[in-house]
């Protein structure tokens, strides 16, 4: 019996919005009703294969629209982790909507990987149409196309795509075209790092579609497959919702707020 690698996965929180309108978080919600925003974050796997940076957060000259409020760069708390930018190998995608796939220029000697999918929406007809494009920036597409003639972006084209032992991508859709999660083994087992596929828990558990969707169907079907991949809601880590900071432990005390470390079992 082959024992998986542990992988050690920790969440950077680097923005936050403390609220925002109900009509522009889920389809059919109220505009006039204010309920409690989102929390903005990127990842970081240690484990054998090496160390990888999932998703690079959205760049801080954005900090104020949609009262979305900057923290701190993504890059000084890898450095506080001991991590300099540069010595960064891989970076992975999981689609490219705009506060996914800004920085991109902090690690300079990276190599990243996004799926097929989501490229060929970004780059083609799907963009043609303004509720697809509304996410992206036009900067960050920009940024990846010069890394893909960099030779520096590589493509993902399965629906189950293996990253490292122990470290799996998975096609999910439906938010974006080519949006994934990405399951991963840690000391309490598989977690799965659902990025937007399951922006808040309330989707999930209610299967309540979120505002901004490229495939309606396929998204609602996405939570269902999110749920069975991470086994539960304790071991499914929700892209933008602020009970990931609620109830998941701070790394180390002075980085309460900051860095959560998702191999701990949260306190729901």
């Amino acid at each position: 019996m082959t024992t998986l690698p542990v992988h050690d996965v920790y969440a950077i929180r680097y923005a936050e919005q403390k609220e925002r309108p109900e009509g522009s978080t889920f389809l059919g919600g109220n505009p006039a009703t204010m309920i409690r925003g989102l929390d903005f974050f990127t990842y970081l796997i240690k484990g054998p294969a090496g160390t990888f940076v999932v998703d690079t957060g959205f760049n801080s000259d954005l900090s104020g629209e949609g009262s979305r409020n900057f923290l701190i760069e993504p890059r000084d708390v890898l450095s506080r982790l001991g991590i300099e930018r540069k010595s960064v190998k891989n970076v992975l995608l999981t689609h490219a909507h705009f506060d996914h796939v800004g920085n991109l220029d902090d690690f300079p000697n990276a190599h990243f990987s996004i799926h097929a999918e989501e490229m060929y929406s970004i780059t083609g007809p799907d963009m043609t149409y303004g509720p697809f494009m509304v996410a992206y920036h036009a900067r960050d597409t920009k940024k990846l196309v010069e890394l893909l003639y960099e030779e520096r972006l590589s493509f993902y084209e399965d629906k189950v795509c293996s990253v490292a032992p122990g470290i799996e991508f998975h096609l999910i859709g439906g938010h974006s075209r080519g949006q994934m999660a990405l399951r991963v083994h840690t000391r309490r087992g598989w977690i799965l790092l659902a990025s937007d596929a399951v922006h808040l828990y309330e989707e999930v558990k209610t299967e309540r579609p979120f505002s901004i969707f490229y495939d309606l169907k396929v998204m609602i079907d996405g939570y269902r497959i999110c749920n069975e991949l991470a086994g539960g809601l304790d071991r499914l880590i929700s892209g933008h919702d602020p009970k990931v900071t609620d109830w998941y432990p701070a790394l180390a005390p002075e980085f309460a707020g900051v860095v959560l470390d998702l191999g701990e079992p949260p306190k729901i």
